[in-house]
């Protein structure tokens, strides 16, 4: 019962929280005598996060600087343009979509401020543009009403029964641990894994987007962000090595007596660490022993027993179970020293979003359209509205391209708008009137904003109380001194929804975002990360790769339905390919070497698209060569004990290589 009122109590305190910040804002900006309060109550709506008080500061923080940016650029366009409405609302629309375009490149919040800088020229350069000569006034006001907005919605979400985002972030990466080592037991024990896979890559993406948030909340955080890194990129490794050991566990014939005993005490050890992840060291000495319990890859090749299909088979379970016993050693010392906050070198890799230049060009060239043809109407009707129409359909398009599934959003919004305008104008043009003086207005208008933030609050509700929110912020001009005009009301509401509709339009039919273009789009970014591993000078390392990768599986998983058959089969081959690109990479950046493996290494052909069989078909020759010289040297009897772990591993890795490749194939070749 008390879990339950806890989680039931969480939305109304965010919404009681949104309630008084929009009030307090509103109260501010009418004791100063702002010329338009609505921008600041509106700015409380959009930096609200329901349960995430961390990110309310953080995209604060971003939304300043687009601001600013934002403002700087309205009063260049309006100095450059303040006679031609037709050049001005050109520059307009090329700057939403530059805008557009460098959102797509950026993570967490700093896309977000790509997209404000966008709009918030529209924001201010179009008032400037129809009142030129009070153009600097009108920029610093605005500017001075959205920062009142974001100060008050930060102070009080993080003053007032703070949901801190750190407790979240911490509470995901307990899980992952927790899912991890259930995923460990079921691959080992031979079960089907793959659901639990897809989960660990999509908490990683998670965790990486939260901490960015939580460092502006946790100073204990912020110390600990290169462990956390450490953490997350084996989770990445662990996760990757799972891949070919799951191929490979599945043809283990039912008396292969030689792993079993190895297996069995692996999964013992795992079972022992979920339950306590304290004693890292113990359960990777543990993990040690059952790899001993191996036979070594010079007494498989040397075993004149086994025909030369089994000895590969067995050299691969062997070397991958190792690699993977060994990344869940590191990812429990590594978990290990981020509960401890021990001191020690940590990687600055982070996740990064691969640069998918056509997906973003499209994406901005949508912006660019929407904004265009809102303009374009305007100028044609010389509607009254159509300025607000403008603006808001600079928000609506720019807004669209940090959001999923973008069309039944606009879609969604152009409902939402069209329904919400009734309570919405009862409200404004019906009660207030009646109302005197600031507490009478607070009592109007805080209901409406309690039940808009309310719904915000719940994930399926959130986009009709985050549009409801807009519009009764937009459409009710609120002033100190009030001046009612319903005709004035219903135009912004049309203008809303003719917004909404123009994104719509964009969205569905310039390169819509469909199922089959997400799939294209991962495709491509497989593609394009096995080009960089080939190219003639290394550019990407094995934490880069496996962050490109993982961001390409995020994408995929959040645009495609997760039940279809021919998507899990391209998760997995992308999967492969994680194993085999990685493998690559360190067999391009090692040191030391076996002879078949620097000859390998020198001839490397290029990945191009195009050529893609030619590729493959050369790489399987080369990696098939490779195996077979490293099995002749293990096989020489007097070959050193280092000399033999060496060619082990690189036998293991070209195996791996060519498997990968083989299960990847459908993907690079786009059949």
């Amino acid at each position: 019962m008390m879990r339950f009122n806890a989680a039931c109590r969480v939305p109304w305190v965010f919404a009681a929280k949104t309630t008084a910040s929009g009030l307090l804002a509103l109260l501010v900006a009418f004791t100063f005598n702002l010329d338009q309060p609505q921008w600041a109550l509106l700015t409380v709506f959009i930096v609200s996060q329901p349960q995430r008080d961390g990110l309310v500061l953080a995209k604060s923080f971003y939304r300043i600087i687009g601001t600013v940016i934002g403002a700087v650029v309205a009063l260049l366009f309006v100095a450059l343009f303040a006679q031609e409405r037709v050049l001005f609302l050109g520059a307009l629309a090329c700057w939403v979509g530059l805008c557009t375009f460098g959102s797509q490149y950026a993570r967490n919040m700093a896309a977000y401020s790509f997209v404000l800088s966008g709009y918030t020229v529209a924001i201010v350069g179009i008032a400037g543009v129809l009142d030129p000569h009070d153009a600097f006034y009108i920029a610093t006001v605005r500017v001075i009403e959205i920062s009142l907005g974001i100060m008050v919605a930060a102070t009080v979400s993080h003053l007032v029964l703070p949901h801190l985002i750190g407790t979240s972030l911490r509470k995901t990466i307990a899980q992952a641990r927790v899912d991890l080592a259930a995923c460990a037991v079921a691959l080992l024990n031979g079960a089907d894994a793959r659901a639990l896979r897809a989960k660990l890559l999509g908490q990683a993406i998670a965790i990486e987007n939260l901490s960015a948030s939580a460092i502006f909340e946790d100073p204990d955080l912020r110390k600990r962000r290169g462990h956390l890194r450490r953490v997350n990129l084996a989770l990445i490794y662990a996760t990757g090595a799972m891949q070919p050991l799951c191929r490979q566990l599945g043809g283990l014939p039912q008396n292969a007596d030689w792993a079993a005993d190895a297996i069995e005490q692996a999964v013992a050890a795992v079972k022992v660490w979920a339950a306590d992840p304290t004693h890292a060291a113990s359960f990777a000495e543990q993990l040690r022993m059952a790899t001993e319990r191996l036979p070594s890859i010079q007494q498989i090749c040397l075993s004149r027993c086994l025909r030369e299909e089994e000895v590969l088979g067995r050299v691969a379970l062997r070397g991958n179970l190792q690699k993977f016993l060994s990344a869940l050693s590191a990812y429990a010392i590594a978990y290990r020293d981020f509960l401890a906050g021990e001191s020690r070198p940590a990687n600055r890799v982070s996740l990064a979003r691969s640069n998918d230049v056509v997906s973003a060009t499209w994406t901005g060239l949508r912006a660019a359209l929407g904004v265009a043809l809102v303009s374009w109407f305007w100028i044609l009707t010389a509607w009254p509205s159509g300025s607000t129409a403008a603006i808001l359909g600079s928000v609506a398009t720019a807004r669209l391209a940090t959001m999923g599934h973008a069309v039944p959003i606009a879609r969604a919004g152009a409902l939402i708008f069209a329904l919400s305008a009734i309570p919405a104008f009862i409200a404004v043009e019906v009660l207030l009137p009646l109302a005197s003086g600031f507490a009478m207005f607070a009592l109007v208008t805080a209901p409406v904003i309690f039940v808009c933030a309310l719904l915000i609050a719940h994930e399926r509700t959130m986009l009709i109380g985050y549009l409801s929110g807009l519009l009764f912020a937009s459409a009710g001009l609120f002033q100190d001194r009030m001046a009612y005009d319903a005709v004035g009301f219903i135009n912004t509401s049309i203008a809303a929804v003719f917004a909404c509709v123009a994104a719509l339009a964009m969205w569905a039919i310039v390169a819509p975002e469909t199922p089959d273009a997400a799939r294209h789009r991962y495709a491509r970014a497989v593609r394009s990360a096995l080009a960089r591993i080939t190219a003639p000078r290394l550019r990407i390392r094995p934490a880069g790769f496996q962050a490109d990768m993982t961001e390409a599986f995020d994408q995929l998983r959040g645009r495609v339905p997760a039940d279809q058959p021919s998507d899990l089969v391209a998760f997995n081959a992308g999967l492969a390919l994680l194993g085999a690109g990685r493998e690559l990479i360190r067999m391009r950046e090692s040191v030391q070497l076996a002879p078949e493996i620097v000859a390998f290494r020198t001839r490397i052909p290029r990945f191009v698209a195009s050529r893609a069989a030619a590729w493959l078909r050369t790489m399987r020759c080369m990696t098939r060569a490779t195996i077979a010289g490293c099995i002749a040297e293990l096989r020489d009897s007097s070959i050193s004990p280092e000399r033999a772990q060496l060619a082990a591993r690189q036998m293991v890795a070209a195996i791996n290589v060519q498997d990968g490749l083989d299960y990847g194939r459908p993907l690079i070749l786009g059949t």
